[in-house]
């Protein structure tokens, strides 16, 4: 009551109450369904981030399998000189993150090709991809950053991954340190 009048519901008193209620409850509405948009949202695109990496690596597994296969088949062709170098050209990164190559003997039985288990991780957000290579010629373990890689003959009969230089000259011999080639 004011002034000792009774109270009418709909009062102008009431009615801004009513708004201000209304409006809270929107906002809060609102904000917690933004809030739900944004972790559904967050968790599909870290899905679809590590897919978008899981692929990429996959691709350069292959590119790394295709230049080992490469370095396999001139070792065993040049067979008098024994030095071999593949320059493989790799991405340095994938979506984004850096990635390492690990070089991994697998055993072979008997006389059948040796097995080398190619092994590609991803440094953030660890996703990893391998693939098995056959060769005829043996190949050293190791691992080497991703980027432009070499698959050489470590001068005797054994393929070796190294870090590779794409401003360097690619030949069926090292080049001599000093000595620029044309």
């Amino acid at each position: 009551m004011i002034d000792g009048a009774p109270r009418r519901a709909g009062s102008p008193t009431d009615r801004a109450v009513s708004i201000t209620v209304n409006y809270v409850i929107v906002l809060g509405i609102t904000a917690v369904l933004v809030s739900g948009l944004l972790v559904g949202a967050g968790g599909y695109v870290q899905d679809q981030r590590t897919s978008v990496v899981r692929e990429e690596l996959t691709v350069v597994a292959e590119q790394l399998a295709a230049g080992i296969s490469d370095a396999d088949r001139l070792a065993r062709a040049d067979a008098q000189s024994r030095s071999v170098r593949v320059g493989v050209t790799l991405p340095a990164r994938v979506a984004g993150e850096s990635y390492r190559i690990t070089v991994t003997n697998r055993s072979t039985p008997g006389s059948e090709p040796m097995r080398h288990e190619l092994r590609l991780q991803s440094s953030s957000s660890d996703v990893s991809v391998t693939l098995t290579v056959s060769t005829l010629v043996g190949f050293d373990e190791g691992s080497v950053d991703g980027g432009w890689v070499v698959v050489e003959l470590d001068g005797g009969s054994t393929l070796v991954l190294t870090d590779g230089d794409p401003s360097g000259s690619l030949s069926l011999v090292r080049p001599t340190p000093g000595v620029t080639h044309a």
